[in-house]
């Protein structure tokens, strides 16, 4: 063929070395290539609790109707605002249903933001506690920052981590984590610590025979 052609013609003009070059980079960067390409599509998807909860950047719609029905998802969380939505959210929508799954806005504060007094941590607080929403992806923009405080909720309240834990055991992709984003870990850590203590002070006050009745909240709040 041609590439045989072209072997016979190189010896002549003193070519065969930049021809060796050529086509060992070639073998090279087809799999770099490859790589780069899955990167790109898959953006940031990991498995953060395999079978239980994901986590990406903002995919292209075909791969959340590929993704939700390779990994049987039932919700979808996007955690971005408004003028990150546009009208990418209605295709993402239609993406989500056509594989199974519903969609589910939870709108977070700024990236730079690191209390927890906000309604929407509450609202993911009640969304990690629905056993029926699981399998769940949460994914922001990026899959970084706000991603990673919904991922510190759900491991220090349903997987009894610390702060610590979580974020250490949370990829990086080259980059550690802002400091807003582990003080927000810290603070949601300290106050799961004293809702705990509160309910056991609450305990501790009442008579025996309530307490008894009473389910034990502290196993709810885990």
């Amino acid at each position: 063929g041609i590439v045989r052609r072209l072997w016979a013609y190189v010896p002549r003009v003193g070519l065969q070395p930049l021809v060796v070059a050529l086509m060992a980079g070639t073998l090279v960067a087809g799999p770099i290539c490859h790589r780069v390409h899955q990167h790109q599509r898959y953006w940031h998807f990991a498995a953060h609790d395999p079978g239980r909860v994901y986590r990406s950047g903002w995919l292209r719609s075909d791969v959340f109707t590929e993704l939700v029905q390779k990994y049987g998802i039932r919700t979808v969380v996007n955690l971005c605002d408004a003028n990150e939505k546009c009208q990418r959210v209605d295709l993402q929508r239609a993406a989500v249903e056509r594989g199974g799954a519903q969609l589910v806005e939870l709108v977070y504060p700024a990236n730079n933001t690191w209390d927890t007094n906000y309604e929407v941590i509450r609202e993911t607080e009640a969304l990690f506690e629905d056993p029926s929403n699981y399998p769940i992806w949460i994914h922001c923009y990026h899959g970084r920052e706000r991603t990673v405080k919904a991922l510190t909720i759900y491991d220090i309240r349903q997987r009894n981590m610390t702060a610590e834990e979580s974020l250490e055991r949370m990829p990086l992709w080259g980059r550690e984590h802002k400091w807003p984003i582990v003080v927000f870990a810290y603070e949601y850590q300290d106050e799961i610590t004293g809702r705990l203590m509160a309910g056991r002070d609450a305990c501790d006050g009442e008579p025996a025979a309530q307490v008894a009745e009473r389910p034990d909240d502290t196993s709810q709040q885990r």
